[in-house]
């Protein structure tokens, strides 16, 4: 699937799908931390009518101060990429640290949303499953000169089964080529961010998505989501991980064009 990559006014690289003309809402779509943009790339295989906007979020290491500002210099940045993208409402979808940044994003308002798609994340970090925990304590610990095994068992862990060896490759090297004090100063974000109380806020039909499989994130983050989102309903997809695009991208597609309407 062909993408045509742009920078944007404040520094992130996307990388845009052009789907049929047909107006629909755009999807911006963030990756996990620990994963890439490309992880998207089965979905938009299967729903190339729709507009994607793949953020690479790791490129925002050029322009955001790696400080404790960072989770939040970052959501900024999303806003002002998608603002500058197109001024239609857009459908934006994130995958666990992209999860919590959408939350973040749909509960300030900006920028106009048509729905929410919030994939293997939770409202706060809180209850995060403790090997998952633990692979990425000793990810974290290394410094930023973890072995490529380290690395690899981070990204191995996003996902249920092993994805091609070509794949792999290619997720472990947009890790291992990030930089390093900018990925761990926005993980510090993430695992202090709590926005449980403010979930009433978010006001556009919402769909969590898990893997009965995921590492890290349970039942009990979905239920608080759906207990806190007003249009809020969960899918729970078997055999997928915490990044089920990648594990099931049918599946997955199936969930997101039910949400939008959109036939298969």
């Amino acid at each position: 699937m062909s993408t045509t990559a742009r920078r944007s006014a404040s520094g992130l690289d996307l990388h845009v799908h052009t789907g049929d003309g047909s107006g629909k809402a755009p999807i911006v779509a963030l990756h996990p931390w620990f994963g890439c943009w490309q992880f998207w790339l089965p979905v938009v295989e299967l729903m190339p009518e729709r507009d994607w906007v793949l953020v690479d979020m790791y490129s925002g290491a050029g322009t955001i101060p790696a400080d404790d500002g960072a989770f939040d210099g970052l959501a900024a940045a999303i806003t002002s990429a998608t603002e500058e993208y197109t001024d239609r409402p857009v459908v934006l979808m994130g995958n666990s640290t992209g999860g919590l940044l959408a939350q973040v994003i749909a509960i300030a308002g900006r920028p106009a949303l048509d729905s929410l798609v919030l994939v293997g994340t939770g409202a706060t970090a809180a209850g995060v499953k403790a090997p998952f925990r633990a692979t990425l304590g000793e990810w974290l610990d290394a410094g930023g000169t973890a072995a490529p095994a380290s690395t690899a068992a981070v990204v191995r862990s996003l996902v249920y089964r092993d994805p091609p060896a070509e794949d792999m490759r290619l997720y472990a090297e947009a890790v291992e080529t990030a930089d390093y004090p900018f990925l761990s100063a926005v993980l510090r974000g993430v695992l202090a961010g709590d926005v449980v109380d403010r979930l009433p806020e978010i006001s556009v039909p919402t769909l969590v998505v898990r893997g009965t499989e995921d590492a890290a994130r349970t039942e009990e983050h979905v239920a608080t989501l759906v207990a806190g989102i007003p249009d809020c309903r969960a899918v729970e997809i078997a055999e997928a991980g915490h990044s089920p695009m990648v594990d099931t991208p049918r599946e997955f597609a199936a969930a997101v064009r039910e949400l939008l309407g959109d036939e298969a």
